[in-house]
């Protein structure tokens, strides 16, 4: 449930930043007219942990300090196709503190309970049948709009992005194969894969202002986040979002036109009914509407209408019985941490 992580370490010594420097690569951009710097960093990507996964380290001067950013799933495990429980947080970074100690050849670092978290990426697998039902559940998925978040579809993915946080869905294989499937043992990786290919992930990304502010802190830490329930709920709370305006039973044509002929009069029932299949189910009629074809109190008011009533949608069942949003549930009995026996084996 937890993946990547971006910390600030505050270190106010300047000789302490100094030192750090000398193990980093500088990068400098002076203004080619007034001769001055517009900006100066120094970083590294660097390889930490059994799995010799990537590290990104950067010395700052505003604020002072060093950032610290990584896959935690990918460091204790060598993948991130397997999720890490939030509350073995603490002991993966009792270890992490230790090798970048080590390789910044400084042991004084702050504790790590004393970091900032700066961005926070969250995640749920739902584990399905095959590859073809996680297909099939990605194109479901990625019909539904995301309040007030702008919306980027591609093959295997949907991403609702916002200057706060972004939610994404997407097929975990596609995404293993393209980024980690080379960087990890050949004996596991298409174990691996195959896991992969029946995943749908579901990720949220978390800025730091609007993590502190969801969690009603100041500067958030670990602690705060090494809880299963805490991050659990956190989940739930932004998959509840996503499909606010949808009942997760799936039902017939002839319920839903039952249900609105029930609440509403006929030429009403009529034309939520064609707002319905057209917004939900026909790519161009929803385009229409969403470029002028309506009007966006309309729209909402037609999405709240459906909701009101308890309208679910006409979608593809699963061989288990259950309809698409009733399986896509945090927690879930489809959903499993663990898929490899022996994961320490996975060392590159």
């Amino acid at each position: 449930m937890i993946d990547t992580i971006k910390f600030y370490i505050p270190i106010k010594d300047f000789t302490i930043i100094e030192k750090i420097r000398g193990n980093l690569t500088r990068f400098k951009k002076d203004d080619l007219k007034t001769g001055k710097v517009e900006f100066e960093f120094y970083t590294a990507n660097v390889k930490l942990g059994s799995y010799n996964r990537t590290v990104m380290v950067r010395v700052n001067n505003n604020p002072q300090g060093l950032f610290i950013e990584f896959s935690v799933p990918k460091y204790a495990k060598g993948n991130n196709v397997e999720m890490i429980y939030p509350h073995d947080l603490i002991s993966i970074m009792e270890k992490f503190q230790k090798e970048l100690c080590e390789f910044l050849s400084y042991f004084d670092l702050p504790d790590f309970s004393e970091w900032i978290i700066y961005r926070l990426d969250v995640c749920y697998n739902w584990i399905f049948e095959n590859k073809e039902e996680t297909i099939s559940i990605m194109n479901f998925i990625q019909r539904i709009d995301y309040p007030r978040k702008k919306k980027y579809i591609y093959d295997t993915s949907v991403m609702h992005k916002g200057s706060a946080y972004t939610v994404k869905f997407y097929i975990k294989g596609e995404e293993f194969r393209k980024n980690d499937f080379k960087k990890v043992d050949p004996d596991k990786s298409l174990e691996l894969l195959s896991w992969a290919n029946r995943i749908v992930r579901f990720e949220v990304n978390l800025k730091r202002r609007y993590l502190d502010d969801f969690l009603g802190l100041k500067n958030t830490y670990v602690r705060d986040i090494a809880n299963d329930e805490i991050i659990l709920g956190m989940l739930k709370h932004y998959l509840d979002k996503t499909f606010f305006y949808i009942n997760t039973k799936t039902m017939t044509n002839s319920e839903i036109t039952q249900i609105l002929l029930k609440n509403f009069s006929k030429a009403k029932a009529t034309r939520l009914f064609q707002f319905y299949k057209g917004f939900y189910f026909d790519p161009e009629t929803k385009n229409l509407y969403l470029q002028g074809g309506l009007n966006p109190s309309t729209i909402y008011r037609h999405k709240k209408d459906l909701k009101n009533v308890g309208i679910g949608f006409s979608g593809v069942d699963s061989p288990t019985g259950k309809g698409i949003l009733e399986q896509l549930v945090i927690p879930s009995e489809n959903s499993k941490f663990d898929l490899l026996i022996d994961y320490s084996k996975l060392q590159v």
